[in-house]
């Protein structure tokens, strides 16, 4: 009987010291995912403090195609408008400017982009089409197009914050930056340049969404036709407005800068044409 008590009591000094881990808590192996709660039917209102869903790509009657540019607060068009966007305008509307429309140096196909139009014509297509689209459903109250502001262009073209409150102020402002990226001469399908860049095929203008679309999913932010802005080049003299992007005729490295603001005074040229953005997010 001795000898069982101190073999019991031996083998109790031996585990003396020795840890033994702890049992893990009985958990599930993957963390757990919150819920989504359901977003509000339409008419119901939303959860305070809540974001609203960002605008999803939209596609118009004329089959113009919007997607949204974060940064701002409008979707643009992924290609500027086109002769046959134009064209339903100008068959809807009598005394429209038919210089949209002149085979003078080249001629056109229904998928190039308009041409020979000037702020004030681009603006009122801008305001037809607003109209007609609120009057078929397709856009809500509250919404509409028009043409971009300077500032959202270069939101949509890439640019990083530039400095200056005005137009003019951010012109050329920041250097090296393309619509394609740093590099120069622009390399091989970089979008529709001068002819002596030899970077695509196109002499004049060509068809929308000929070049791969930037990251942001637009084509053409650079090249094709100059397009215009909603914005006066300075502000308080409202004497130039500010066109965008370039066109098939520009060679100068300057000029093909994704700052580069030309300044015009409303008029009418074939190397000037425009895109629309809808404000107020997707259509309805």
């Amino acid at each position: 009987m001795r000898q069982t008590i101190l073999l019991i009591a031996a083998l109790a000094l031996v585990g003396c010291g020795k840890k033994t881990p702890p049992a893990e808590p009985v958990t599930n192996a993957e963390p757990k995912v919150a819920a989504e709660k359901p977003e509000p039917a339409k008419g119901e209102p939303k959860a305070a403090g809540k974001k609203p869903t960002p605008p999803k790509a939209f596609t118009n009657t004329l089959g113009m195609k919007f997607v949204p540019v974060p940064g701002t607060e409008v979707s643009f068009c992924i290609w500027e408008t086109r002769v046959k966007d134009y064209a339903a305008y100008a068959a809807a509307n009598a005394g429209v400017d038919s210089g949209w429309k002149s085979p003078v140096l080249f001629t056109q196909a229904d998928t190039h982009p308009v041409k020979s139009v000037n702020g004030e014509d681009a603006q009122a297509f801008c305001a037809w089409l607003t109209k007609k689209e609120l009057a078929e459903g397709e856009i809500k109250v509250g919404q509409k197009y028009r043409l971009p502001t300077d500032a959202e262009w270069s939101v949509a073209v890439g640019l990083g914050k530039e400095k200056g409150n005005t137009p003019e102020e951010k012109q050329s402002g920041i250097k090296d930056v393309y619509p394609w990226g740093k590099e120069w001469p622009p390399p091989k399908k970089a979008g529709n340049y001068h002819e002596s860049l030899k970077v695509d095929k196109f002499r004049y203008t060509s068809p929308v969404g000929s070049f791969a679309a930037n990251k942001l999913g637009l084509h053409d932010m650079g090249g094709n036709v100059w397009e215009w802005s909603e914005d006066w080049n300075d502000p308080a003299a409202k004497e130039d407005r500010v066109l965008r992007g370039a066109s098939f005729g520009n060679i100068n490295p300057d000029r093909l800068l994704s700052s580069y603001r030309l300044k015009v005074f409303l008029g009418r040229n074939y190397f000037i044409g425009f895109r629309c953005v809808l404000v107020g997010g997707s259509g309805g």
